[in-house]
């Protein structure tokens, strides 16, 4: 199964008031996208309102993907946060989980320059030891970065 070609869906992840995953609504949408035929799913990104979930919830999130579609279309799985050591612990979850690859974008409250988010980039690749997409929206990117 190939990774980054085609059409990536990036679904929004079903949750209650309180920030709880709907895995079942989650895994009900996913398997409409597999059937449906998209080349792989984006899980957590910015559609899936990733930066508001807890990390137990998109544990959660990215495990109930991998039962419900995990060999069936690649699964690509968000692991943006406003810290390194955080998106590092995320890589590792989305690894642990059976994810096929990784999505990241740089989040920052503070401007970063072109070397920090490069630090940030390559520090996420090797803690998930996955291939590595990474997202830049420049209207959204708080950093001085040539990638874009």
């Amino acid at each position: 199964m190939p990774l980054f070609r085609g059409l990536s869906a990036f679904p929004i992840t079903p949750a209650d008031v309180s920030g709880r995953v709907d895995t079942n609504a989650l895994t009900r949408l996913l398997e409409r996208i597999q059937v449906a035929g998209a080349d792989s799913i984006g899980l957590l990104g910015s559609t899936g309102s990733y930066a508001f979930l807890s990390r137990h919830e998109r544990r959660r999130a990215t495990e109930a993907a991998m039962a419900s579609v995990g060999g069936k279309i690649p699964v690509i799985v968000g692991v943006g946060a406003l810290r390194t050591d955080e998106a590092q612990a995320l890589a590792h979850d989305a690894k642990a989980a059976g994810a096929d690859g990784l999505l990241l974008a740089p989040m920052s409250y503070t401007p970063l320059f072109e070397d920090e988010v490069y630090a940030h980039f390559a520090a996420v690749a090797d803690a998930g030891d996955l291939p590595l997409c990474i997202i830049t929206i420049q209207a959204r990117q708080n950093s001085r970065s040539a990638v874009h």
